[in-house]
C-alpha cells in the first residue's frame, strides 16, 4: 500500500485531542498526518500553525512541505464552546467548512472528510437512522450541520471535489456523559441518569476514540469513492448506564415513563461495507476501555 498524507483541522478540540492521542497510541501505517493548530503547534514536526482558515496560504505551504496532501479532515467547530441553541454562534460551523473547502482547492487537495453530527436527524423514531432519512434537527447546532452538509454537496459538485460528511454519534471522552465524568471530583454527587421501564437508560450510537481514528484512516486510504454523507458509530448502540458501569462511575437512576427519546441510534451499515476489516469496539466495555487508554496521554 502506498503512503498517504493527510491534514486534520481542529487538532486542539476535544475530538482532535483524542485523535492525536490515538495516533500516538496506534500509529497509522502508510499514513502521515499533520495537525492544524490556531496557536503555534506543540511539535512543528507533526503540526502546523493556521490561525485564520480564510487565509489558504498556511495550508498551501504545509501541503508543499509534506510533498502534497491526499486528504483534509475538518474537525473544527463550535459545538463545545458555543451555545447550541444560538443560530448566530452555530453559523460558524458552516463558515469554517466553507473556508476549509476553498483552502483545500487552493492547496490541490481533492478529498475532504468533514465532521457533521447525528444531530441533523433530530429525535429518534424507534429505528436507527439511515443516511436517506429526512432531517429534522431540533436545535441551531443540528440546523447548522444540516446547512453545512448542503454547502458541501453544492461545492463538491461545483469544484469537482470528493467531500464526505460524517454524521458522527457520540465519541467517548468528547461526549457529555463520559467527558463530564472525567472532570468530576471524587466527592461529587453521583450522576443522575434517566431510566426507562425496561430497566435501561438512554441508548445511543457511540464510538471509542481509537476506533474512530482507525475508521478515519481507512476512509483516507480507500480507493472507493465516498458518499456525500455517512453515518459513523459502532455497529450497535449502547446504553448510557452500561457505559457508566464500565467506567466505574457512580450514578443514580431517575425513573421516567416510556419515551421515543430512549433509542436514538445510527445504522452504520454503509460505513462497515466500506471499512469491513477495521477493528471497532462495539460493547460499552470496549468503548470505555479505549477512552481510558487514551486519558493518560491527552
Amino acid at each position: 500500500m502506498s503512503n498517504h498524507r493527510a491534514a486534520v483541522i481542529g487538532a486542539s478540540g476535544r475530538i482532535g485531542a483524542l485523535l492525536r492521542a490515538a495516533s500516538r497510541a496506534e500509529p497509522a501505517e502508510h499514513i502521515k498526518i499533520t495537525w492544524q493548530f490556531r496557536a503555534p503547534p506543540p511539535d512543528p514536526k507533526t503540526g502546523f500553525h493556521w490561525p485564520d482558515l480564510t487565509d489558504p496560504q498556511p495550508l498551501i505551504h504545509e501541503a508543499a512541505r509534506r510533498g502534497g496532501l491526499d486528504a483534509l479532515l475538518v474537525f473544527a467547530g463550535v459545538s463545545q464552546t458555543g451555545r447550541k441553541d444560538d443560530p448566530a454562534e452555530m453559523k460558524a460551523n458552516v463558515e469554517i467548512v466553507d473556508a476549509a473547502i476553498s483552502a483545500a482547492q487552493s492547496a490541490g487537495i481533492s478529498k475532504l472528510i468533514v465532521a457533521s453530527s447525528s444531530a441533523v436527524y433530530g429525535a429518534g423514531m424507534g429505528c436507527p437512522f439511515v443516511e436517506t432519512d429526512t432531517l429534522h434537527p431540533l436545535n441551531a447546532y443540528g440546523a447548522a450541520k444540516m446547512e453545512m452538509e448542503a454547502l458541501c454537496a453544492r461545492r463538491a459538485d461545483a469544484l469537482g471535489l470528493e467531500i464526505c460528511c460524517l454524521r458522527i454519534g457520540n465519541v467517548a471522552g468528547a461526549d457529555m456523559l463520559l467527558g463530564n465524568a472525567m472532570a468530576r471530583a471524587s466527592g461529587d454527587a453521583p450522576l443522575r441518569l434517566d431510566m426507562f421501564p425496561d430497566g435501561e437508560g438512554p441508548r445511543r450510537s457511540y464510538i471509542g476514540p481509537l476506533s474512530l481514528f482507525r475508521l478515519l484512516c481507512a476512509l483516507i486510504v480507500t480507493d472507493q469513492p465516498l458518499p456525500s454523507v455517512l453515518n459513523l458509530g459502532a455497529r450497535h448502540p449502547v446504553s448510557m448506564n452500561a457505559l457508566l458501569e464500565a467506567a466505574e462511575e457512580p450514578w443514580t437512576a431517575v425513573p421516567v415513563s416510556a419515551s421515543g427519546h430512549q433509542n436514538i441510534a445510527l445504522n452504520c451499515t454503509v460505513l462497515f461495507d466500506i471499512c469491513p476489516q477495521v477493528p471497532v469496539g462495539d460493547t460499552a466495555a470496549d468503548i470505555v476501555a479505549e477512552w481510558q487508554r487514551l486519558r493518560g496521554v491527552l
